[in-house]
């Protein structure tokens, strides 16, 4: 006995369209325009942490401006994804994404103004900046 079954087809699926690299989905004028944006919000935080840093101590600089880091990746991340699978036609999921991409690019700016030079000079002379 012999049994013949036809499927209509291959039994292996086609290999999906390949979607765009990374650096097509990349949109430099949004970020730039964001990070400009930000540069309200970077003063003030850099001007924190760097009193935290002149009257308490560098490392505590450091978590101080690394938990919010860490926060506001994550919500970057959640907040694209819901903007990404929103119908296109909703603005709220856009804005939301673009404002905690914005405060972002805050942190990391003001991060970047106030620590990096401080803490490379620290490790490199072994003497805290007055």
């Amino acid at each position: 006995m012999t049994v013949t079954v036809d499927q209509g087809g291959s039994l292996i699926p086609a290999a999906p369209e390949p979607g765009p690299r990374w650096w097509q989905r990349i949109r430099i004028g949004y970020n730039a325009a964001l990070a400009a944006l930000s540069l309200t919000l970077a003063g003030p935080w850099a001007a924190v942490l760097a009193s935290v840093r002149d009257e308490e101590s560098l490392a505590g600089a450091w978590v101080m401006a690394l938990i919010p880091l860490t926060v506001l990746g994550f919500l970057d991340n959640a907040r694209r994804a819901e903007a990404a699978g929103a119908d296109p036609d909703l603005w709220a999921p856009k804005w939301r994404a673009a404002i905690v991409r914005l405060l972002l690019w805050a942190a990391v700016i003001g991060t970047v103004l106030a620590l990096p030079i401080t803490t490379l000079v620290y490790a490199l002379t072994g003497v805290k900046p007055a």
